[in-house]
């Protein structure tokens, strides 16, 4: 009977054990796809729609700064063809926008070592096909970099070091064009979606658990 109680025992520790060590390795896993996975080397622009004609939002991503200095500029040249920009202020940038250009400045310097990301709109142009190279100029508390390099196409650009981004036009599929959201407001909606998978997920592992020492107390 003790021997029973105590083979029952060790196994309840032991799959106590293997959940906690679930548990552990998912929260852990999630920091280190966090820290580990690489930001992308290029200021990259990524738009809302591409069909021709519509209204795009397209977020800028800022990955570093210059050569370890703090950011303290963003300036867009907008191509020809591409009309009605505008663009939002956030709590770091105070964003001003024209017909040939947006340009991003804040007099809270981003580090070199935090990413962070802006947004504007245009309406695109209606040539399907077009390529749209928006060439940027990040400066710095010490230097700029010029995103500006061009290429004739996407297996070259791969190639550039300083390439700028490009926004291909596609054809026209008659979805609704997109407005240009609280940056605020999409950032909570993020951090609510993933805190509501985590809390999913934790839920789900804490319920096989408990069926599985149910079992083995059976």
């Amino acid at each position: 009977m003790d021997r029973s109680r105590a083979s029952r025992r060790a196994a309840a520790v032991t799959t106590t054990g293997m959940v906690t060590g679930m548990l552990t390795g998912v929260l852990a896993g999630g920091l280190v796809v966090s820290l580990a996975a690489p930001a992308a080397a290029h200021v990259t622009l990524t738009a809302s729609t591409t069909a021709a004609g519509a209204t795009a939002v397209l977020r800028m991503v800022v990955p570093h700064g210059c050569a370890g200095s703090a950011t303290t500029e963003l300036a867009v040249r907008i191509p020809v063809g591409v009309t009605e920009v505008s663009a939002q202020s956030t709590q770091r940038w105070a964003a001003e926008a024209s017909d040939t250009g947006v340009t991003f400045r804040t007099d809270d310097p981003l580090p070199d070592a935090l990413r962070d990301e802006v947004a504007f709109s245009v309406r695109l142009p209606d040539d399907a096909g077009a390529e749209l190279v928006f060439p940027v100029v990040q400066r710095c508390q010490e230097g700029e970099s010029a995103w500006t390099e061009v290429a004739p196409d996407a297996a070259d650009r791969e190639q550039l070091d300083m390439p700028a981004p490009v926004v291909t036009v596609t054809a026209a599929d008659g979805s609704a064009s997109a407005a240009l959201p609280p940056p605020s407001e999409a950032r909570d909606g993020e951090l609510m979606a993933y805190g509501a998978a985590g809390v999913l997920l934790v839920g789900c592992l804490a319920t096989g658990a408990l069926l599985i020492l149910r079992r083995r107390r059976a």
